[in-house]
């Protein structure tokens, strides 16, 4: 997800040291106590502020584009959400600072779907990737992806195997939202077109 740069993005993050991971501390005192959740590509933050809400526990955001990031942390702030904290970064260079940490669950939701076919390999879900991202999760964890995006959505299904992983459900029309599950603003926008939405569980 890409937007207009924002100027004060940068320094508002710098200002919430209390919100905003620079970099992840795994022995932080945030991740001691109750379940930890991981979205990676937050957007503007409408999924990770809705789900802290609904399912508790302790989530950390991360979100490689600062202004978009910028308008996240002024959500999670304006809501008084403790249990949430962000950090602005590629999960690729964000991978190295959780080294330790083990999420409950783990949300990809609308991920940047690199379409072109030689642009695969930057994909969040390129079997590498997806394979490194699995390795935070608890043993009984599981990876939720949505998408709009049908090519991705069969890339995702033929790499899940390669990373040694497993499918545990999906569907190309997740039409209803489940209860354990929010919308992201994307995903508002998408429904609201009649755009169809995909949905995949993943389990090691």
């Amino acid at each position: 997800m890409r937007g207009r740069h924002k100027k004060w993005a940068a320094p508002y993050l710098d200002e919430h040291p209390e919100t905003v991971f620079n970099p992840v501390d795994p022995k932080d005192s945030f991740f001691k106590e109750g379940p930890q959740y991981l979205e990676i590509g937050i957007g503007k933050g409408d999924f990770i502020v809705a789900m802290s809400e609904k399912k508790g526990g302790n989530w950390l955001g991360l979100e490689r584009d600062v202004s978009i990031m910028g308008m996240a942390a002024k959500k999670v702030i304006e809501a008084e959400k403790k249990n949430v904290r962000l950090r602005a970064d590629d999960f690729d260079i964000v991978a190295e600072e959780m080294e330790g940490l083990k999420f409950d669950a783990i949300y990809l939701n609308f991920s940047d779907p690199w379409p072109k076919k030689r642009h695969s390999k930057r994909r969040l879900t390129e079997r590498n990737r997806l394979k490194r991202i699995a390795s935070f999760l608890k043993d009984d964890g599981l990876i939720i992806f949505k998408s709009d995006n049908p090519i991705l959505y069969e890339f995702t299904l033929e790499e899940i195997p390669e990373a040694g992983l497993r499918i545990v459900s999906n569907t190309d029309n997740y039409d209803k939202p489940v209860e354990d599950d929010a919308m992201t603003e994307y995903e508002r926008n998408f429904r609201s077109q009649g755009k169809p939405i995909t949905r995949i569980i993943i389990a090691k």
